[in-house]
């Protein structure tokens, strides 16, 4: 089981390609695309997502395309700075929560309940999506990733907005969750200006290419 990009490139034209010639390998586990010049990050992770496709090379998730993952549900990506990737934003936080876990068959109640109370969502259930700060709903999207199960959860730049307590609790989160992701054959991506966690027991550091 590997996620392997091998030389995969793309160009919003009439741009040269970004991430020209990058190629890694990665195991199941936490992987943390890292960039601290914040070039490619997030086309890196629409890539994975399958919501864009390479002008050349290849990518695979354990032997399948970003797209055929994406059309069996495995791929949980929702980026608050990317609408298309979100629910309205009418919609209740409970109504969410409560969508998720019917449509996600690999759901972790407890683990859900974790990141719920130590990121401090619970006063949050009753608002709409539009009434969160940039922080709770940065925080919603990780505990809802975390508690997912899918097999590719993405998480694009997972500090924004968040102060010092949800910070060691991301931090707290991420250690709980990267040995959880390697031991089921899941992979956590994300992508951020430097690593959140050192690498080992189920965490892995990738640095982007240079621009």
């Amino acid at each position: 089981m590997s996620l392997d990009w091998n030389a995969l490139e793309f160009s919003y034209p009439p741009a040269a390609p970004l991430l020209a010639g990058w190629q890694w390998q990665a195991a199941p586990g936490l992987v943390q695309l890292v960039d601290g010049w914040s070039v490619g990050k997030t086309t890196a992770l629409q890539l994975l997502a399958g919501l864009l496709q390479g002008s050349s090379g290849s990518l695979r998730i354990d032997g399948q395309t970003p797209q055929a993952l994406q059309r069996t549900g495995a791929v949980f990506w929702h980026e608050p700075r990317l609408p298309v990737t979100m629910p309205p934003d009418t919609t209740l936080v409970a109504d969410w929560i409560a969508q998720m876990r019917s449509a996600c068959p690999g759901w972790d109640e407890a683990l859900f309940a974790q990141s719920q109370y130590s990121f401090d969502l619970l006063p949050h259930t009753a608002k709409p999506l539009l009434a969160l700060s940039t922080g709770s709903l940065r925080k919603l999207v990780i505990a809802l990733g975390l508690a997912s199960g899918a097999r590719l959860v993405l998480l694009d730049e997972p500090t924004s907005g968040l102060d010092k307590p949800a910070l060691t609790a991301l931090r707290e989160a991420l250690r709980i969750a990267a040995p959880l992701f390697a031991a089921q054959g899941r992979y956590l991506v994300l992508a951020h200006y430097e690593p959140l966690l050192e690498a080992g027991d189920g965490v892995q550091v990738v640095a982007l290419p240079a621009a």
